[in-house]
């Protein structure tokens, strides 16, 4: 009777479930072909995110420059400019003052589009004044954010006329008459 019942507790500890070498192979394959496929997509939709999210701050922050010009009813200018460590910082001050406090923008991903950005700069520094109105000083600007990890996406804030009118636009598949394609 012993040996019947060490006969019957041997078949029962061998295990026949679970997945074998083979089929677990196959699925790490296809989990590593779908991740190949769906990592490109992903980072464009993430760099797009934090392009949508750096040209919200800017818009505000330029807004909230435009209403200090008008509220202190002193000449106030938006400074920009792109770190030699790649990152973008902007300050919002009297127009006859130097910025006291620079805040960065987004991550260091984040560029200044030179080639869609119509701003005046002196020093590497971009600048948007408004006079004591709330009015811009000079034309019509636009300024043009890029990300480094996906160069075609772009973000633009666009004060379209001297009354301090703005508002946020993104790439275009065909350039303006002006040859930009953030407009």
């Amino acid at each position: 009777m012993l040996r019947k019942y060490i006969g019957q507790k041997r078949r029962r500890s061998i295990n026949t479930g679970g997945f074998t070498l083979l089929e677990s192979l196959v699925v790490v394959g296809m989990i590593g072909v779908l991740s190949v496929t769906a990592a490109p997509s992903w980072v464009t939709f993430l760099e797009r995110w934090r392009l949508n999210d750096a040209q919200s701050q800017l818009y505000s922050a330029i807004r909230t420059t435009q209403a200090n010009a008008q509220n202190n009813r002193l000449n106030w200018q938006f400074s920009i400019l792109e770190t030699h460590a790649g990152e973008v910082e902007w300050a919002s001050h009297p127009q006859n003052e130097l910025p006291m406090v620079w805040q960065t923008l987004g991550n260091d991903a984040i560029d200044i589009d030179l080639a869609d950005t119509t701003l005046d700069s002196r020093d590497g520094v971009y600048y948007i004044r408004f006079n004591y109105k709330g009015n811009l000083v000079s034309r019509t600007r636009t300024f043009t954010l890029t990300s480094s990890m996906a160069p075609s996406i772009k973000r633009c804030v666009v004060m379209s006329n001297l009354l301090g009118a703005m508002r946020q636009a993104k790439e275009q598949e065909k350039p303006s008459s002006s040859g930009r394609y953030c407009y």
